[in-house]
């Protein structure tokens, strides 16, 4: 009886070739030169493609060498020795894989070199999380940072207040004013705080200024009788001047900026 080399059947030696597969006996008796970087069926001896888990001939797992083995003469190789011990040629170590661990803090992977977190900024040594400070409403507020805005905003009011006079639309010509002025350049102040003081003082000095502004155009009697019958609106002024400023900085900033664009960033 003869084995095949190649499948494992066995069959009776009248046979020169494997009925299974076609192996010839009078072949595999003859030592098989195999190629260095040939891959081969441990159990049969059929040659393997490199990426298959399973023979192809005789169906056996095919075990995977996770060792360094040298390209030479096939010898496989202890870890860290530079040359093969048994033909003495050069050997390339396989590069251990690259260690990820993940934040403790926010689960994100991170390289094993990188001593914080990428996502949230935790630091993987001591665990202790980025100190985020909340500045409080007053804590934000800077008065030198909306110097030139409020002012703007102001010229701005007093021309739209003085058009809508001159068109007729008394009173409200100063309600259109303060909307717009103050809505627009708000979006140009850099926090809520900053925009809502903003807001406050254009609505403030408009309210003052409405009366000798009607009397600058229509004289003191006109503007004796615009007080007497439309008079008082300063509080009206000052309310729309602080919800204006802060509603467009909150949630009109990003738009008012891209239509500002570069000519308004020296504000």
């Amino acid at each position: 009886m003869v084995k095949c080399s190649r499948c494992g059947v066995t069959v009776d030696d009248s046979f020169n070739t494997c009925p299974n597969c076609g192996n010839s006996f009078e072949e595999s008796q003859e030592a098989p030169v195999e190629s260095k970087d040939e891959k081969v069926c441990g159990n049969c001896g059929a040659a393997l493609k490199d990426d298959v888990t399973f023979c192809s001939s005789c169906g056996s797992k095919v075990e995977t060498d996770n060792g360094n083995r040298c390209k030479g003469c096939g010898s496989e190789v202890p870890e860290n020795v530079l040359f093969c011990p048994t033909c003495g040629a050069k050997v390339e170590q396989k590069q251990p894989p690259k260690v990820v661990k993940t934040c403790p803090n926010c689960g994100f992977p991170i390289d094993d070199e990188n001593p914080f977190c990428q996502e949230c900024g935790t630091n993987l040594e001591t665990g202790s999380k980025p100190i985020i400070e909340n500045k409080g409403f007053v804590d934000k507020i800077d008065l030198n940072s909306i110097i030139k805005p409020t002012i703007i905003s102001l010229v701005v009011a007093l021309v739209l207040s003085s058009i809508g006079l001159l068109i007729g639309f008394s009173w409200l010509s100063f309600i259109f004013a303060i909307i717009l002025s103050a809505g627009f350049f708000a979006g140009l102040v850099d926090n809520e705080a900053n925009a809502t003081i903003m807001g406050l003082i254009v609505g403030l000095l408009l309210g003052l200024l409405e009366n000798p502004l009607v009397e600058f155009w229509y004289g003191g009697f006109v503007a004796g009788v615009y007080d007497w019958i439309f008079g008082g609106q300063i509080i009206l002024l000052i309310i729309l001047g602080i919800v204006c400023a802060y509603i467009s900085n909150i949630y009109l900033k990003d738009n008012i900026q891209n239509i500002a664009g570069k000519y308004l960033t020296w504000i």
